[in-house]
């Protein structure tokens, strides 16, 4: 997506006092976002989507995540570069940032955790261990319980 589409087609940010955490879910290729998507929402999380880089990090500056998950593979931008860019703002630094790619050398792992990303994860990965992580970086910013997920 272009940068000027990303612009166009970005929502009006949160409001910094909801309560629901909210994701943002960086991913191009649709199966797989649609399916974190559905797997975050089913748990109570609110979600945000973008299908590259660059949409991914204008949303992000625009409204300011909890977590972000993201493919390190994306069009206009990669993975790599949007978490860089991310956390070279001083409003987005502290976002825990999940990596999620099926190319995962030692080189590139190196490369996401000097990006300052804070969990990778191997496609196919593991939803309930991506879950797990997810509520455990989230402890203390409003996560949803079990029972408020039922």
């Amino acid at each position: 997506m272009s940068l000027a589409k990303a612009t166009a087609t970005a929502k009006a940010p949160i409001s910094p006092d909801a309560v629901t955490p909210t994701i943002l879910v960086i991913e191009d290729y649709l199966d797989t976002r649609e399916l974190l998507a559905t797997l975050l929402q089913r748990r109570g999380y609110r979600v945000i989507e973008a299908e590259d880089g660059v949409e991914g990090l204008l949303k992000a500056g625009w409204m300011y995540p909890d977590l972000i998950i993201m493919d390190l593979s994306l069009p206009e931008m990669d993975g790599v570069e949007a978490a860089r860019r991310i956390h070279a703002q001083a409003k987005l630094s502290q976002i825990p940032i999940f990596v999620i790619s099926a190319y995962l050398t030692e080189a590139v792992q190196a490369d996401v955790r000097a990006a300052g990303c804070t969990e990778i994860f191997s496609k196919p990965f593991d939803s309930e261990l991506l879950l797990e992580r997810i509520a455990r970086s989230l402890a203390g910013h409003g996560a949803p319980t079990d029972s408020e997920r039922n």
